[in-house]
């Protein structure tokens, strides 16, 4: 009887220790396997930008707050934005960035505006709905960026690329309140001119990527909460 009573804890400690031993070992393997998957796709993509980067940070499991439902996810919204811009042939004018406050997408002015023009050209429009298209179920609000590269203008309407750059952000914001009926609380315009470039304005191939518009799809966070009918 004695032996029986005795023999129920040493059970019971021994299989406490398999226990952990098989939970340290599973973490284990899942952390190996997660490494081995992280150096495939780092391998798979020869650039290793800082863009590529902030994109795999998000896939990975980037936290999402619960009150971005409206964003459905930063991975859905990023892939239907690349979806459109492949279908469309817009490579070589138009990409998305993510980073810990917003999914970005950045538009060559090339393909919204004639050269040192803030009306949005017949392509143009045409670029904006089908964007509008993607964005009309988000409900998070939108900045949008105008800039330029650093060949100064002066003209009696635009006596500086601040102030170009600031009139076509706000020819897109125009765009999507009297076309497309979105809420003005959601719209942003801001122009910076020449002032934040995304490469140096060396060669007239960078100075075209300079030329933009960016649309920004604002993440929601407890701090700044979004709410259509009182923000």
């Amino acid at each position: 009887m004695l032996r029986k009573k005795l023999s129920k804890p040493n059970q019971s400690i021994e299989d406490d220790g398999n226990s952990e031993v098989q939970t340290v070992y599973a973490d284990l393997v899942t952390f190996v396997m997660m490494l081995f998957i992280l150096l495939f796709v780092l391998s798979y993509n020869n650039e290793k930008t800082h863009d590529f980067m902030t994109e795999l940070q998000v896939k990975f499991g980037d936290k999402v707050e619960d009150k971005q439902q409206t964003i459905t996810t930063d991975v859905l919204l990023v892939s239907k934005i690349n979806h459109y811009i492949k279908k469309e042939d817009l490579s070589e004018y138009a990409h998305v960035v993510v980073d810990e406050y917003r999914v970005k997408m950045i538009l060559s002015s090339p393909v919204i505006f004639k050269s040192g023009k803030v009306d949005i050209s017949s392509s143009g429009i045409e670029v904006l709905a089908d964007v509008g298209a993607i964005f009309d179920d988000v409900m998070n609000p939108l900045e949008i960026e105008g800039h330029t590269d650093n060949i100064p203008i002066k003209t009696d309407d635009y006596p500086s690329n601040w102030e170009l750059s600031f009139f076509r952000a706000f020819s897109v914001v125009k765009y999507y309140i009297f076309q497309r009926g979105y809420n003005p609380t959601r719209l942003t315009a801001k122009g910076f001119g020449e002032h934040r470039p995304l490469v140096d304005n060396n060669s007239s191939i960078n100075r075209a990527k300079n030329r933009r518009i960016e649309i920004n799809v604002i993440r929601i966070t407890e701090v700044d909460e979004f709410n259509e009918g009182t923000y």
